[in-house]
């Protein structure tokens, strides 16, 4: 995949892949965290208290529900987002095709989750997936594009990246918006595809809901 001054991005680094990884796992344990305190989640305790399978025990549950909330997580930011989840959009990096590029696809999501978020339900708890994730970059040395296990399943590449900078699409241009502001690339990929591109006008209804907070006591007199 090609930048805009026509040469390759860089492959990410290791170190923020793998740190990038670690940040997602933590955010998805405190989401599933979140909702069981509201009691979102409210009959996890009963369920943990009358399943209880060996080897993962009175854990079962609560397991079973991150392994789905890292499923759910991954696929909607992956595919929706550009190929980033929120950590990987914190450390620039994103997920793309690695025969041209472009967006990842469903199924490519879904491959490109299995190994690494299956494993979470390996015993022993939590450690038996940080092996499992660690092992799959057993390929990264032997390959130019730093891929791991994941990566070869899914046809995927990791990408140094920064949204704010770069245009996903080249169909970008600089512009200025109401107030004679220049618009950043995040701002403009927002008001074209809508938040997360999944979501199309939600990212407008937003972004003019703030022009108007924004609006003077005059202006608002003007009109």
């Amino acid at each position: 995949m090609d930048g805009p001054d026509g040469k390759p991005y860089p492959v990410a680094a290791v170190w923020r892949r793998a740190l990038a990884r670690i940040i997602d796992a933590v955010t998805v344990f405190f989401i599933q965290w979140m909702l069981t305190v509201i009691q979102v989640l409210w009959f996890m305790d009963d369920v943990s208290t009358r399943w209880q399978p060996e080897p993962w025990g009175r854990a079962t549950a609560a397991m079973l529900g991150y392994v789905f909330f890292h499923f759910v997580y991954t696929m909607v930011f992956l595919r929706w987002n550009e190929g980033q989840t929120p950590a990987m959009d914190l450390l620039k990096l994103r997920a793309v095709r690695t025969k041209d590029g472009s967006h990842l696809g469903l199924g490519r999501c879904a491959a490109r989750w299995l190994v690494g978020g299956a494993s979470w339900i390996v015993p022993p708890v939590a450690l038996g997936g940080l092996i499992v994730n660690a092992a799959t970059y057993i390929t990264v040395p032997f390959d130019r594009r730093r891929r791991t296990v994941s990566d070869w399943m899914a046809g995927t590449t990791v990408i140094a990246y920064n949204r704010d900078q770069e245009d996903p699409d080249g169909q970008l241009e600089e512009v200025l918006d109401e107030f004679g502001r220049p618009m950043t690339v995040r701002e403009q990929i927002r008001r074209k595809y809508g938040l997360f591109g999944g979501l199309p006008g939600l990212g407008r209804r937003l972004g003019d809901r703030n022009r108007d907070d924004r609006r003077s006591p005059r202006d608002s007199q003007r009109h």
